[in-house]
């Protein structure tokens, strides 16, 4: 559906909307009724109007720049035909690209015709061709269909490839898509593209698997192989089930054999919404219509079109006649912008005259109608030093517009390029005071919390999860049961005291895993979380029960849910205001999604056991498409362009404009190709109309690189063109990051907006806390301290020095690990031993989830698991082992994917040539990834040795190999602590690969990133230890190890502090947080 006003519906349809603008009349006495809902067509433009002129019968293209009331006109002309023509309210449907625009189209349709109709006036394509179908199965006495979901699809196609790779079987696959490569989420998307797009264009496997041979594709005769078995699989579902290209397919058939569905009898003109978004299919059953003498007035913007990667065709609108197989079609312009003021619109048309015309372009010359708002700068620019600091900044604006001018949270929107930053940006606003919501099918169920538990929880008790330690742990810490990290070790702490209470001597993770296998086993413990524990360990035991008399999962995930008491607290929770309200209604919303799929599953397959449930949800990487009911609280929308469509807004914020993120210019379906099979298909003329013209395309012979261009610059225009006041756009611009090309777009006079605190309490109280201690000037620090005792005698939180965290008592005063139990263990890992001994605060910080894995960590995971695997030592092979696994690694950006990949090559070259020297050297690889654990006192040294090597001469030399680009001293190499752990674990007999009587050669440090003395790698070296230096690494180890189960942690200030790389322990040194 397109945008507003166009736009059927307001982000939140309580907003008021503006009712002085020409053609935006609302409804008297419906405060909130979207701009496109009139009394009469008095409001409409000229332009307008000549689309209610339309004669009975004519097809008709109607093209409009963004705002200019496109979809305005669309109702107008379902009014127009049913109250001025007399026509019945089932001789005219709307069709919208998606299920959340058609529902809210079908809204309005309904509120302003005010009339009884047989069925919802708006429809997915999916939602008429599933009727069309359904209909001619009940003719024919067969089953009705059903409609395989995306996550559906993604299930059985995962488990196709796994079973293939399994057995050895399958498809032959070329050598560039392994298994590694078949394992991706991004291949299966792929390849159900390539299979959709196929079914769209007529493309039979046999046709596709032609194509792949004549066009040399072997990964197209594989995927066409392939299509074979996954549609056996599915036929013997035991229903028919069919994925939504079939769907339009199997409804095409039945209207061209004159099988026609009530909702299609009596039909005389289809609209179609956003038709820059259709796709073959939605084109294929437009023509089948038209056929029937059905007319098509199709409404859209090529400018806008967000779809291409799923087959849209940007050029529809402006190809119509073409594309539905007549002679011609009128084509109306639309010629006013209504939404937003000239200096928004120009920023709109500065982005889509760099856009192909796409077989249009006069809208392009739309001119905006509405005056400038003085009180409100229309383009605003924000650039910060770091992305907390831009998120920051875009949340104070959002607030200046809430606070300052009343305008509604649920007026205001925030765009993305991708999905992935959606739940990062969401929560970074809310920690702002700015409550926000996100798409409910943003993410796939299984990863939203609740729903991630409630499956979890499912799992074991249907017997498909094993109760193992991990998982024990992960139960108690969610929220079924509601433990958080202190009260989980009193828990372990007090089940193991009644253990060795009783002369046992079982683990407290074995204890747990027992006592969670039936009700009762906490019982005999006397406090408030055991009995917590108990009331879980009873509730998982009722869901084994249900599972095992035959209990559908509806009914054991519900269940466990109402047991939980959840629905309860995050109701309430839900009520109140700020993060955890979000939070609340982000997690209820995930849960009902959770239900709404149980409940499809239950009656689509009512014998299924509840363990196919699980495996199709907890399989699933791809969203399901949903309309269960959401949180409905007044907040900001967070999403991507595609989830913007439709929408209009007071404000708009663009923010993480990146160079790299937007544009994204990496060309998609680099794997399979499914843009590709189009072409090749139409060269080959294989692709016909259901008339027998052959359907040609724009794209055959434009370059990709330049389509994929256009396609973020379509992007970006349906982002901003959102906005009735302002458009912010925000980027973060330092040493590393750099903005967007898209935002020289902005007039060059526009300023970037000042830095300021934030507009909160919160901010204030912490911009004046700042001045108190930091400010150059007496003055204004005594002027500081004063407002905050007058902001403490309010109460404002934060305000009074009791509450400041510098100040505070300890929250425990329990060390980590009590090592006055005997049995008490503290585990060091070798690579911790230094980083300890140089801060401990900074270790605490990174040991406790202080710092996240890095694309160098995951770089360095892939050269290591290259050098364990190794069969062949020459370069080729070992980069091959690395290109192999390059997919799993995550780059912010292409370019950085390319330089990282241009290192690794090099560092592969090195470690080939390591080896090579290696071998001529006579050496042995005694063991690789050798596991070791041995017991230093109550310190438990645990870690893993990359290689044992055996020397020429008997010796055992141990190697680390490292991949960063930091090469430590000779001497720091000789004192190297986790070279030292290693040389420990060797003298205690700890590493099985190394033969016990054999002499001890030392260890050494292999860096692979820099070479040196005309080697591509270096090497540090520590002597072998003897007797003395193993005795004093012990005591070293034994310091450490109770320095590690202390209660107390000092931050030793050196750069590791305050460095760009390092600093996780900087807030802790900084004056004004800890004094």
């Amino acid at each position: 559906m397109s945008e507003a006003p166009d736009s059927v519906v307001d982000v939140a349809q309580t907003a008021s909307s503006p009712s002085s603008r020409p053609g935006f009349l609302p409804v008297p006495g419906r405060p909130g009724a979207h701009p496109g809902v009139r009394d009469s067509d008095a409001g409409l433009d000229p332009s307008q109007l000549r689309v209610l002129a339309l004669a009975d019968g004519e097809c008709a293209a109607v093209i409009g720049a963004p705002g200019s009331g496109k979809t305005a006109a669309l109702v107008e002309f379902v009014v127009d035909r049913v109250h001025r023509e007399g026509w019945g309210p089932s001789s005219i449907l709307a069709l919208a690209p998606t299920r959340s625009t058609a529902t809210r189209l079908r809204d309005v349709l309904a509120a302003r015709l005010d009339v009884p109709t047989p069925g919802p006036l708006a429809r997915t394509v999916a939602s008429l061709a599933f009727d069309v179908v359904g209909h001619a199965a009940r003719v024919a006495l067969s089953g009705p269909p059903t409609l395989l979901t995306g996550g559906e699809q993604d299930s059985i196609i995962r488990a196709l490839l796994d079973g293939h790779v399994e057995e050895g079987t399958g498809p032959e696959w070329p050598e560039k898509l392994g298994p590694s490569v078949r394992a991706l989420r991004g291949f299966r998307t792929e390849l159900r593209e390539l299979l959709m797009r196929a079914t769209e264009h007529g493309v039979d496997a046999d046709g596709l698997r032609r194509l792949g041979r004549q066009t040399d594709r072997p990964e197209w005769v594989a995927a066409a192989d392939f299509s074979d078995e996954y549609h056996r699989v599915v036929d013997d579902l035991g229903s028919r089930a069919l994925d939504a290209a079939e769907l339009v397919d199997y409804a095409v058939a039945a209207l061209d054999r004159g099988e026609t569905a009530p909702v299609v009898d009596g039909l005389r003109v289809v609209v179609v919404d956003d038709a820059q978004e259709a796709t073959e299919s939605t084109l294929s059953l437009l023509r089948a219509l038209v056929r029937r003498g059905v007319a098509v007035v199709a409404f859209g913007d090529p400018d806008l079109a967000t779809n291409a990667f799923r087959g849209g065709s940007p050029d529809v609108l402006g190809r119509l006649a073409q594309r539905l197989g007549i002679e011609a079609v009128t084509t109306i312009h639309l010629e006013s912008v209504h939404r937003h003021a000239p200096r928004v619109r120009a920023l709109v048309s500065s982005i889509t005259d760099r856009i192909g015309t796409a077989g249009a372009g006069r809208q392009h010359a739309a001119r905006s109608d509405v005056a400038d708002d003085p009180t409100v700068p229309p383009l605003w620019r924000i650039e910060s030093d770091t992305p907390a600091h831009e998120i920051a900044a875009v949340g104070r604006a959002l607030r200046e517009h809430h606070l300052f001018s009343g305008v509604p949270w649920s007026r205001m929107l925030v765009v993305v390029r991708n999905g992935a930053l959606v739940p990062s940006v969401a929560r970074s606003l809310q920690v702002h005071e700015v409550p926000t919501r996100t798409p409910v099918a943003g993410r796939a169920v299984r990863d939203e919390y609740g729903a991630r538990h409630l499956l979890l929880a499912a799992s074991v008790a249907t017997g498909r999860q094993e109760l193992a330690a991990d998982v024990v742990s992960e139960l108690l810490s969610g929220p079924l049961a509601g433990f958080d990290a202190l009260s989980l070790r009193r828990l372990r702490l007090a089940i193991r005291a009644e253990e060795l209470a009783a002369g046992g001597t079982r683990s407290a993770d074995a204890l747990l895993v027992e006592a969670l296998s039936g009700p009762g086993r906490f019982a005999t413990i006397d406090s408030r979380f055991a009995a917590r524990a108990g009331r879980f360990a009873t509730s998982l035991d009722s869901a084994r029960a249900e599972a095992v008399a035959g209990g559908s999962i509806e009914e054991v995930l519900w269940g466990l849910w109402e047991r939980s008491g959840l629905a309860r607290d995050w109701s309430e929770q839900s009520r109140g205001h700020g993060i955890l309200a979000a939070e609340a209604d982000r997690h209820l919303d995930g849960v009902v999604a959770l239900f709404t799929a149980a409940k499809r599953f239950v009656e689509r397959s009512p014998e299924a056991d509840a363990r196919s449930f699980l495996d199709q949800m907890l399989g699933a990487d791809v969203p399901e498409d949903t309309l269960s009911p959401q949180a409905l609280s007044d907040s900001v929308l967070v999403t991507t362009p595609s989830g913007a469509i439709g929408l209009e807004v007071d404000v708009v914020a663009v923010v993480r404009l990146q160079d790299g993120i937007w544009p994204n210019l990496r060309v998609r379906g680099g794997l399979l190709e499914p843009d590709g099979l189009v072409e090749a298909a139409q060269e080959a003329q294989e692709v016909l109309g259901s008339d027998g013209d052959t359907v040609t395309s724009v794209a055959d012979s434009v370059d990709r690189r330049a389509g994929v261009l256009s396609d973020e610059l379509r992007m970006f225009a349906l982002a901003t063109s959102r906005a009735t006041r302002q458009v912010i756009l925000s980027a973060t611009v330092n040493d590393d990051e750099a903005p967007s090309m898209f935002l020289r777009l902005l007039p060059a006079d526009l300023p970037a907006a000042d830095v300021r605190p934030p507009l909160s309490l919160r901010g204030l109280v912490g911009h004046l806390r700042h001045a108190a201690v930091a400010d150059p000037s007496a003055t204004r620090r005594d002027e500081a301290a004063s407002a905050l005792a007058r902001l403490a005698t309010e109460e404002v939180a934060g305000a009074s020095p009791d509450e400041w965290y510098g100040l505070l008592a300890p929250s425990t005063e329990e060390p980590l690990v009590d090592l006055t139990d005997p049995e008490a263990r503290v585990a060091v890992s070798p690579s911790q031993i230094g980083s300890f001994e140089e801060c401990p605060l900074h270790w605490f910080i990174d040991r406790f989830g202080g710092s996240a894995p890095s694309s160098a960590m995951g770089l360095g995971t892939v050269i290591h698991d290259a050098m364990e695997h190794a069969v062949d030592i020459d370069p080729v092979s070992l980069w091959a082992s690395v290109e192999a696994r390059w997919g799993e690694l995550e780059f912010e950006s292409a370019w950085m994917s390319e330089a990282e990949r241009k290192r690794a090559r090099t560092m592969t070259d090195a470690l080939a040539s390591y080896l090579r020297d290696f071998v001529q050297a006579q050496g042995e690889l005694l063991g690789a990834e050798s596991s070791f654990q041995v017991d230093v006192g109550q310190a438990l040294l645990r870690g893993t040795v990359d290689r044992v090597e055996g020397r020429a001469d008997g010796a055992v030399v141990i190697v680390d190999l490292k991949t960063g680009k930091s090469v430590p001293t000779v001497a720091e190499g000789a004192t190297n602590p986790q070279l030292a752990s290693y040389q420990l674990a060797l003298a205690e007999g700890g590493l099985e690969a190394a033969p016990s009587d054999s002499a001890r050669g030392g260890a050494k440090l292999l860096f692979v990133a820099k070479g040196t003395r005309g080697k591509p790698y270096s090497e540090r070296w520590q002597e072998a230890f003897g007797d003395d230096d193993l005795d004093a690494f012990r005591q070293r180890v034994r310091g450490d190890a109770a320095g590690m189960a202390d209660r107390v942690f000092l931050a030793r200030v050196d750069d590791h502090c305050t460095g760009r790389f390092g600093g996780s322990c900087s807030i802790h040194v900084v004056g004004e947080v800890t004094q």
